[in-house]
């Protein structure tokens, strides 16, 4: 029998049939493995999710990003606003005062971030929150926004999103250090610089990176400021 393929005939030599029958459950087998060779390779971008709407009352504090330390628990939320933009101008001239936040949320783990549609002063008391200083840490861990890594994207980590989170840092969206290893029971630290300011347009060249860092931590309400010179970190 000829085992080649005849172009006017419509059937194929057994021989040949054989060949390609091997060949496409190889392909399978094999394309199926590099699959899952790649998936386990990257994290799982699960435990991020929306909330819905919120509306919360506290105490705001403006630097190094608003936060807001709830009545309720003493939880620290981070405050972002709608699109790849902060609210640093809406929030400034609230800074340490008694404020109602409306707005939609977002959760990864034991963090929270309200996407603002409303900031007000309201009533209440307004005593400062309990800041806790923690002492000096060498850090390693990933820098990313605080508003894609906590669930707006997925996985909103690594270097296939680092495009997206220099524009919300550009914008004015907090950052976010996120440890390899749990800290205090956490994984994600709020960042500023030694100053307890926002930090420097250099950071974006550590956005998405693993990047070791020396600084100082704080604790806010339940929350953890990582205060630290980007200028100065290092790759590991």
């Amino acid at each position: 029998m000829n085992p080649f393929f005849i172009g006017w005939s419509s059937r194929i030599s057994l021989p040949l049939a054989g060949f390609l029958g091997c060949a496409l459950a190889a392909l399978l087998v094999g394309f199926g493995a590099l699959a899952f060779a790649l998936g386990v390779t990257v994290d799982d971008p699960g435990g991020g999710v929306f909330t819905g709407d919120k509306d919360i009352t506290g105490v705001l504090i403006a630097d190094p990003y608003p936060m807001i330390v709830t009545d309720q628990n003493h939880h620290t939320i981070m405050l972002s606003g709608g699109g790849k933009r902060g609210v640093q101008t809406e929030a400034r001239p609230l800074d340490g005062k008694h404020v109602r936040a409306t707005g939609y949320g977002v959760k990864r783990g034991d963090r929270d971030l309200l996407l603002v549609t409303n900031l007000q002063a309201a009533p209440g008391d307004a005593t400062p929150p309990v800041r806790e200083p923690l002492g000096t840490w060498r850090l390693t861990g990933e820098i990313c926004d605080g508003k894609c890594s906590l669930g707006v994207m997925r996985p909103g980590t690594r270097p296939a999103h680092k495009a997206c989170a220099n524009v919300c840092l550009i914008g004015g969206v907090p950052p976010v250090f996120i440890t390899t290893t749990v800290l205090f029971g956490t994984r994600y630290l709020l960042m500023g610089d030694p100053d307890n300011h926002a930090v420097p347009d250099a950071v974006r060249d550590y956005v998405a990176i693993t990047t070791r860092m020396d600084g100082t931590l704080e604790r806010i309400g339940d929350a953890l400021v990582f205060r630290t010179d980007v200028t100065r970190a290092a790759v590991p």
